[in-house]
C-alpha cells in the first residue's frame, strides 16, 4: 500500500472516530409532547441544568433556545415543564391541558427541591400507588391524567400518562412506552421500567 492510500486510510479512520466520538445518545421518542416556542421556553431552568449551553451561550436566551429546538431535542436534553408552556398549548386538548395544570398542584404536595432526583420518583410512585384505583371508567377518563385527577379508576394508560407528565414537570427524563400502558425513566444516567399497577416501581 503507497503512502498516499495510507494516509487517506488514516483520514477516514479518524473522521469515523471523531463522528462517533462525537455522537450524544438519543432518547427514546416521547408519546406526550409539547409546542415548546422561544416565548414559552424555560431558559434559565434549561442553561442551569446544562454547563456547555451556559459556558457557550451565557445568558443569549435566543441562542439557547435555538440550542434545544436544533441540537437539544435530539441530544435527549430535557425541558422541564412548566405552567406558562402547559398554557401555551392553543392546539392541545384542552381538558388535558387543564387537569395537567391541576396536577402541578398535587405534585408540589408530593416533592419538595430538597429531593434528588431518585427520591422525587419513588415519591411519586408512592403518591401514585396510594392514591389512584386501578380500573376503568364508562367513559374515556381512565385511559387518561383526567380519571386520577378526578379521584376515579384508571387504566395502565392513563398510569402511564400521569406519571410521564409528574417526570416532565419534575425535569426528569422519562418516557411512556410504544403500548402506552408503561414507562421508563432515567436517573442518574440509567433507565428504569415502571408499571405501577402492574408493580414494577422504581
Amino acid at each position: 500500500m503507497n503512502m498516499k492510500k495510507i494516509i487517506a486510510s488514516g483520514l477516514v479512520l479518524a473522521m469515523a472516530l471523531t463522528g462517533f466520538v462525537g455522537m450524544s445518545a438519543t432518547a427514546e421518542a416521547k408519546v406526550y409532547n409539547y409546542d415548546i416556542t422561544q416565548e414559552n421556553f424555560p431558559v434559565a431552568d434549561y442553561a442551569e441544568r446544562y454547563a456547555d449551553v451556559k459556558a457557550a451561550f451565557g445568558d443569549d436566551a435566543a441562542a439557547i433556545y435555538n440550542h434545544y429546538k436544533f441540537y437539544g431535542v435530539e441530544e435527549g436534553r430535557i425541558v422541564k415543564i412548566t405552567k406558562e408552556i402547559l398554557e401555551s398549548q392553543a392546539n392541545s386538548d384542552s381538558a388535558i391541558v387543564a387537569y395537567k395544570l391541576f396536577a402541578l398542584s398535587i405534585l408540589e404536595t408530593i416533592v419538595n427541591d430538597n429531593m434528588s432526583d431518585a427520591e422525587k420518583v419513588k415519591a411519586v410512585e408512592n403518591w401514585m400507588s396510594t392514591n389512584i384505583t386501578f380500573g376503568t371508567t364508562a367513559d374515556a377518563n381512565c385511559y387518561h391524567i383526567i380519571a386520577p385527577m378526578l379521584a376515579q379508576p384508571t387504566a395502565f394508560e392513563g398510569y402511564a400518562e400521569t406519571f410521564e407528565f409528574f417526570m416532565d414537570a419534575l425535569g426528569i427524563q422519562a418516557i411512556t412506552n410504544a403500548d402506552l400502558k408503561s414507562n421508563k425513566v432515567n436517573v442518574d444516567g440509567v433507565w428504569y421500567d415502571v408499571n405501577i399497577p402492574a408493580g414494577i416501581l422504581y
